[in-house]
Protein backbone atom coordinates (compact mmCIF):
# COMPACT_ATOMS: atom_id res chain seq x y z
CA UNK A 1 0.00 0.00 0.00
CA UNK A 2 2.74 2.71 0.95
CA UNK A 3 4.79 1.65 -2.35
CA UNK A 4 1.69 2.28 -4.09
CA UNK A 5 1.28 5.32 -2.76
CA UNK A 6 4.45 6.25 -3.69
CA UNK A 7 4.74 5.56 -7.13
CA UNK A 8 1.41 7.60 -8.00
CA UNK A 9 2.93 10.85 -6.25
CA UNK A 10 5.98 10.26 -8.22
CA UNK A 11 3.68 9.97 -11.39
CA UNK A 12 1.52 12.77 -10.27
CA UNK A 13 4.94 14.72 -9.85
CA UNK A 14 6.51 13.66 -13.26
CA UNK A 15 2.84 14.97 -15.21
CA UNK A 16 3.11 17.77 -13.57
CA UNK A 17 6.64 18.60 -14.28
CA UNK A 18 5.79 18.30 -17.92
CA UNK A 19 2.91 20.19 -18.26
CA UNK A 20 4.48 23.09 -16.60
CA UNK A 21 8.11 23.18 -18.06
CA UNK A 22 7.08 25.77 -20.44
CA UNK A 23 5.43 28.27 -18.63
CA UNK A 24 6.56 30.62 -16.21
CA UNK A 25 4.25 33.11 -15.15
CA UNK A 26 5.76 36.91 -13.74
CA UNK A 27 2.73 37.46 -11.93
CA UNK A 28 2.73 34.71 -9.03
CA UNK A 29 0.60 36.53 -6.63
CA UNK A 30 -2.32 38.83 -6.64
CA UNK A 31 -1.92 42.23 -5.37
CA UNK A 32 -4.93 42.54 -3.92
CA UNK A 33 -4.53 40.59 -0.22
CA UNK A 34 -8.25 38.93 0.87
CA UNK A 35 -10.18 41.43 -2.17
CA UNK A 36 -14.22 41.44 -0.63
CA UNK A 37 -15.46 42.42 -3.77
CA UNK A 38 -15.02 40.03 -7.42
CA UNK A 39 -16.58 40.81 -10.64
CA UNK A 40 -16.73 38.29 -13.16
CA UNK A 41 -16.35 38.53 -16.92
CA UNK A 42 -16.77 35.90 -19.38
CA UNK A 43 -19.82 33.02 -20.74
CA UNK A 44 -20.99 29.70 -20.28
CA UNK A 45 -18.18 28.14 -19.06
CA UNK A 46 -18.10 30.50 -15.99
CA UNK A 47 -22.50 30.37 -15.55
CA UNK A 48 -22.67 26.45 -15.69
CA UNK A 49 -24.08 24.83 -12.82
CA UNK A 50 -25.92 28.10 -11.34
CA UNK A 51 -22.45 29.72 -11.57
CA UNK A 52 -19.08 29.39 -10.43
CA UNK A 53 -19.16 32.36 -8.19
CA UNK A 54 -21.26 30.26 -5.92
CA UNK A 55 -18.75 27.66 -4.79
CA UNK A 56 -16.34 29.99 -4.70
CA UNK A 57 -17.97 32.68 -2.25
CA UNK A 58 -18.59 29.53 -0.04
CA UNK A 59 -15.32 27.96 -0.33
CA UNK A 60 -14.21 31.42 1.23
CA UNK A 61 -17.21 31.87 3.65
CA UNK A 62 -16.47 27.86 5.23
CA UNK A 63 -12.54 29.74 5.58
CA UNK A 64 -12.73 31.70 8.68
CA UNK A 65 -8.90 33.25 8.27
CA UNK A 66 -10.78 34.78 5.06
CA UNK A 67 -13.41 36.84 7.39
CA UNK A 68 -16.89 38.18 6.05
CA UNK A 69 -18.33 40.28 3.54
CA UNK A 70 -16.93 38.87 0.24
CA UNK A 71 -19.45 39.62 -2.93
CA UNK A 72 -18.97 38.25 -6.49
CA UNK A 73 -21.05 39.63 -9.17
CA UNK A 74 -20.76 37.43 -12.34
CA UNK A 75 -21.81 39.06 -15.87
CA UNK A 76 -21.29 36.57 -18.28
CA UNK A 77 -22.70 36.29 -22.18
CA UNK A 78 -23.33 32.63 -23.25
CA UNK A 79 -20.86 32.34 -26.61
CA UNK A 80 -19.05 35.19 -25.74
CA UNK A 81 -15.53 36.39 -26.23
CA UNK A 82 -14.01 39.42 -24.41
CA UNK A 83 -14.73 41.66 -27.36
CA UNK A 84 -18.14 40.89 -26.52
CA UNK A 85 -18.14 42.75 -23.13
CA UNK A 86 -18.81 46.36 -22.35
CA UNK A 87 -16.30 46.30 -19.16
CA UNK A 88 -16.53 50.12 -18.78
CA UNK A 89 -20.23 50.12 -18.18
CA UNK A 90 -19.93 47.05 -15.77
CA UNK A 91 -17.50 48.91 -13.42
CA UNK A 92 -19.23 52.43 -13.48
CA UNK A 93 -22.84 51.36 -13.30
CA UNK A 94 -23.63 51.97 -9.97
CA UNK A 95 -27.07 50.24 -9.93
CA UNK A 96 -25.25 46.63 -10.22
CA UNK A 97 -25.12 45.05 -6.39
CA UNK A 98 -26.92 48.00 -5.46
CA UNK A 99 -29.92 46.22 -3.99
CA UNK A 100 -31.24 42.49 -3.02
CA UNK A 101 -34.68 40.59 -2.72
CA UNK A 102 -35.18 38.02 -0.22
CA UNK A 103 -37.20 35.31 0.02
CA UNK A 104 -39.39 36.63 2.02
CA UNK A 105 -40.21 39.69 -0.31
CA UNK A 106 -38.03 42.34 1.92
CA UNK A 107 -36.00 44.39 -0.35
CA UNK A 108 -32.38 45.55 0.74
CA UNK A 109 -30.42 48.59 -0.43
CA UNK A 110 -26.94 48.72 -1.15
CA UNK A 111 -24.42 51.55 -1.57
CA UNK A 112 -21.94 50.28 -4.31
CA UNK A 113 -18.74 49.94 -3.33
CA UNK A 114 -17.10 49.09 -6.20
CA UNK A 115 -14.81 45.82 -7.22
CA UNK A 116 -11.58 45.13 -6.12
CA UNK A 117 -10.94 42.52 -8.72
CA UNK A 118 -12.03 41.42 -12.05
CA UNK A 119 -11.57 37.72 -13.14
CA UNK A 120 -11.91 37.55 -17.00
CA UNK A 121 -12.05 34.63 -19.51
CA UNK A 122 -12.40 34.18 -23.35
CA UNK A 123 -14.93 32.16 -25.58
CA UNK A 124 -12.84 28.28 -25.06
CA UNK A 125 -11.37 28.59 -29.10
CA UNK A 126 -10.53 32.22 -28.80
CA UNK A 127 -7.07 32.77 -27.80
CA UNK A 128 -5.58 29.64 -30.31
CA UNK A 129 -8.18 30.19 -33.33
CA UNK A 130 -5.80 31.13 -35.96
CA UNK A 131 -8.38 34.39 -36.54
CA UNK A 132 -9.43 35.16 -33.10
CA UNK A 133 -6.07 34.77 -31.48
CA UNK A 134 -4.29 38.46 -32.17
CA UNK A 135 -7.71 39.98 -30.67
CA UNK A 136 -7.86 37.93 -27.62
CA UNK A 137 -4.65 39.46 -26.70
CA UNK A 138 -5.77 42.52 -27.79
CA UNK A 139 -9.09 42.73 -25.67
CA UNK A 140 -7.15 41.46 -22.85
CA UNK A 141 -4.72 44.35 -22.68
CA UNK A 142 -7.81 46.84 -23.57
CA UNK A 143 -9.60 45.53 -20.35
CA UNK A 144 -6.65 44.78 -18.08
CA UNK A 145 -5.98 48.41 -18.63
CA UNK A 146 -9.06 50.13 -17.84
CA UNK A 147 -9.69 48.07 -15.07
CA UNK A 148 -5.96 49.25 -13.81
CA UNK A 149 -7.35 53.02 -14.66
CA UNK A 150 -9.92 52.41 -11.75
CA UNK A 151 -8.35 50.80 -9.27
CA UNK A 152 -9.31 47.02 -10.00
CA UNK A 153 -7.32 44.68 -10.35
CA UNK A 154 -7.37 42.25 -13.87
CA UNK A 155 -6.62 38.93 -13.38
CA UNK A 156 -7.31 36.17 -16.01
CA UNK A 157 -9.29 31.99 -15.68
CA UNK A 158 -7.19 30.39 -17.84
CA UNK A 159 -9.83 27.91 -19.63
CA UNK A 160 -9.60 24.35 -20.18
CA UNK A 161 -9.16 21.49 -23.13
CA UNK A 162 -12.25 19.62 -24.64
CA UNK A 163 -12.47 16.76 -23.38
CA UNK A 164 -11.93 14.58 -26.98
CA UNK A 165 -9.38 17.82 -27.20
CA UNK A 166 -6.55 17.48 -25.05
CA UNK A 167 -4.08 18.74 -26.90
CA UNK A 168 -5.61 22.20 -26.34
CA UNK A 169 -4.27 22.19 -22.96
CA UNK A 170 -0.60 23.22 -23.77
CA UNK A 171 -1.95 25.74 -26.18
CA UNK A 172 -4.32 27.14 -23.94
CA UNK A 173 -2.17 27.91 -21.16
CA UNK A 174 0.58 29.54 -23.16
CA UNK A 175 -1.50 32.03 -24.52
CA UNK A 176 -3.35 33.36 -21.22
CA UNK A 177 0.26 32.82 -19.78
CA UNK A 178 1.71 34.97 -22.46
CA UNK A 179 -0.91 37.53 -22.31
CA UNK A 180 -0.82 37.69 -18.18
CA UNK A 181 3.07 38.45 -18.52
CA UNK A 182 2.40 40.88 -21.05
CA UNK A 183 -0.03 42.76 -19.09
CA UNK A 184 1.42 42.09 -15.54
CA UNK A 185 -1.53 40.48 -14.46
CA UNK A 186 -2.77 37.42 -12.11
CA UNK A 187 -3.19 34.16 -14.52
CA UNK A 188 -5.26 31.53 -12.56
CA UNK A 189 -4.76 28.36 -14.04
CA UNK A 190 -7.95 26.52 -14.77
CA UNK A 191 -6.79 24.53 -17.40
CA UNK A 192 -4.06 23.09 -16.09
CA UNK A 193 -5.73 21.47 -12.87
CA UNK A 194 -8.29 20.36 -15.25
CA UNK A 195 -5.61 18.01 -17.08
CA UNK A 196 -4.10 16.99 -13.95
CA UNK A 197 -7.19 15.90 -12.58
CA UNK A 198 -7.82 13.89 -15.48
CA UNK A 199 -4.76 12.11 -15.66
CA UNK A 200 -4.99 11.10 -11.94
CA UNK A 201 -8.47 10.65 -11.38
CA UNK A 202 -10.18 9.90 -14.60
CA UNK A 203 -13.15 8.24 -13.16
CA UNK A 204 -14.08 12.18 -12.15
CA UNK A 205 -16.00 13.67 -15.09
CA UNK A 206 -15.60 17.01 -14.98
CA UNK A 207 -17.36 17.54 -18.01
CA UNK A 208 -20.90 17.32 -19.27
CA UNK A 209 -22.17 15.83 -22.50
CA UNK A 210 -21.11 18.47 -24.84
CA UNK A 211 -17.24 17.44 -24.02
CA UNK A 212 -16.91 21.30 -23.31
CA UNK A 213 -18.64 22.24 -20.52
CA UNK A 214 -18.09 21.88 -16.85
CA UNK A 215 -20.33 18.97 -15.09
CA UNK A 216 -20.35 20.10 -11.21
CA UNK A 217 -17.25 18.45 -10.47
CA UNK A 218 -15.71 20.64 -12.79
CA UNK A 219 -17.10 23.61 -11.61
CA UNK A 220 -16.07 22.40 -8.30
CA UNK A 221 -12.69 22.23 -9.12
CA UNK A 222 -12.62 25.85 -11.24
CA UNK A 223 -13.76 27.34 -7.48
CA UNK A 224 -10.85 25.51 -5.60
CA UNK A 225 -8.09 26.91 -7.97
CA UNK A 226 -9.40 30.43 -8.05
CA UNK A 227 -9.90 30.31 -4.24
CA UNK A 228 -5.96 29.07 -3.81
CA UNK A 229 -5.16 31.30 -6.79
CA UNK A 230 -6.85 34.67 -5.34
CA UNK A 231 -6.61 34.18 -1.79
CA UNK A 232 -2.98 32.27 -1.67
CA UNK A 233 -4.85 29.74 0.72
CA UNK A 234 -5.25 26.01 0.21
CA UNK A 235 -8.65 24.53 -0.43
CA UNK A 236 -7.59 21.41 0.59
CA UNK A 237 -9.51 20.22 3.88
CA UNK A 238 -12.32 23.03 3.34
CA UNK A 239 -15.57 21.79 4.50
CA UNK A 240 -17.58 22.95 1.85
CA UNK A 241 -18.38 20.37 -1.16
CA UNK A 242 -20.86 21.65 -3.52
CA UNK A 243 -23.13 18.89 -2.04
CA UNK A 244 -20.27 16.51 -4.01
CA UNK A 245 -18.85 13.24 -2.42
CA UNK A 246 -16.91 13.71 -0.18
CA UNK A 247 -13.85 11.80 -1.46
CA UNK A 248 -14.07 13.33 -4.55
CA UNK A 249 -14.56 16.87 -3.61
CA UNK A 250 -11.36 16.19 -1.31
CA UNK A 251 -9.76 14.92 -4.67
CA UNK A 252 -10.43 17.79 -6.79
CA UNK A 253 -8.98 20.19 -3.77
CA UNK A 254 -5.48 18.21 -3.72
CA UNK A 255 -5.52 18.54 -7.58
CA UNK A 256 -6.37 22.06 -7.21
CA UNK A 257 -3.93 22.76 -4.60
CA UNK A 258 -1.00 21.18 -6.26
CA UNK A 259 -1.85 22.53 -9.33
CA UNK A 260 -1.65 26.57 -8.33
CA UNK A 261 2.20 25.16 -6.27
CA UNK A 262 3.79 24.30 -9.78
CA UNK A 263 1.99 26.95 -11.67
CA UNK A 264 3.43 29.46 -9.47
CA UNK A 265 6.39 27.77 -8.06
CA UNK A 266 7.94 27.45 -11.88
Amino acid sequence: MILTRISLTLILLFHLSTAFSSLTPAVKEPNSENPKSILMIGNSFMYYNNGVHNPLVRLIRASEELGKGHKIRSITINGSSLSWHDVNSYINNSNIGSFSISSKNVLSNYDFTGFDMAIMQDCSQCPIHPERKNLFHDYVEKHSNLLKRNGIEPALMMTWAYKDKPEMTSQLAKEYTVAGNKNNVLVIPVGLAYANSTRIHPEIDLYTSDRRHPSKAGTYLSACVMFASVFQTSPVGNYYTFDLDKNIARNLQKIAWTTHQEYYEN
